[in-house]
């Protein structure tokens, strides 16, 4: 005869209280829509920032074709109200960044901001054009070497965003790559040999432009400054001082190149 087995009630659960951090105090929040083929953006991104206190920065994605065109960029327009409502909702942010700089002009940086303020009215909205722009500026630069990853017609929205700003762009050299897939791979040798070419092969050039937020930049920007003297401005690291600056934080970093000094 086998024994019944006495089960007991399962313990009672006990409340306790929960002490809460104010929301918002914790530093700076970002919000970062990122493309869905990009394994490189945000960490680079992040790496620049890696010693600001308290940073803390939640992504999500859009869609996009494996080749990067025009056509394709463009397309990304009509995620970008979705993708800022799935960042951290009902939750505060201080700023959103749109991980795209060849995206940003073929949307139009306008589109850009209304699409990301249609789902976080109020916020700061950063792109890294705007931001490259900006740095060139406050770098005193009017004359670049473009470098870039992309197919030319990509290529093109950049250097035609410049020029348009009333910089020019002496030089153009690119990789030629189809998308992130290959674009997440270029390695830092290769980027600050190309870089360094570029200031050589174009003396009067004043500075150096790397565009696209899928290269990793952050192990690059000294190497190029300190080979060539001249300052170098990458999408990455250019969006990641636009928005420490614009949140009121003007600490000097080091080892991120001469736009962080």
């Amino acid at each position: 005869m086998v024994a019944e087995r006495h089960i007991a009630a399962p313990a009672r659960w006990s409340r306790l209280p929960a002490e809460f951090a104010a929301e918002g105090e914790a530093g700076l929040s970002v919000g970062m829509i990122a493309l869905a083929t990009d394994r490189v953006g945000v960490g680079d991104f992040e790496r620049f920032l890696a010693s600001v206190e308290g940073l803390s920065v939640f992504t999500s994605r859009v869609p996009i074709a494996e080749v990067v065109t025009p056509a394709s960029l463009a397309a990304m327009r009509d995620h970008l109200t979705e993708a800022t409502a799935r960042l951290v909702p009902g939750s505060p942010l201080d700023a959103v960044a749109f991980s795209c700089t060849s995206g940003t002009v073929a949307i139009g940086v306008e589109n850009v901001h209304a699409a990301v303020t249609r789902a976080r009215p109020g916020l700061p909205v950063h792109t890294p054009i705007e931001a490259g722009a900006r740095a060139l500026d406050v770098l005193g630069v009017r004359r670049i070497a473009l470098l870039a990853p992309y197919l030319e017609a990509a290529g093109n929205l950049i250097s035609g965003f410049f020029e348009t700003a009333s910089v020019d762009v002496l030089s153009r050299a690119t990789f030629a790559l189809d998308g992130d897939r290959q674009m997440n791979r270029v390695t830092p040798q290769c980027l600050i040999a190309a870089g360094k070419q570029c200031l050589v092969d174009t003396p009067e050039a004043q500075a150096l432009f790397i565009s696209c937020t899928g290269l990793a930049t952050a192990d690059v920007v000294e190497a190029i400054e300190v080979a060539t003297g001249k300052p170098v401005v990458t999408s990455n690291q250019a969006l990641a001082w636009d928005v420490l600056r614009g949140s009121g934080n003007a600490s000097k970093l080091q080892g991120r190149g001469r736009l962080f000094r």
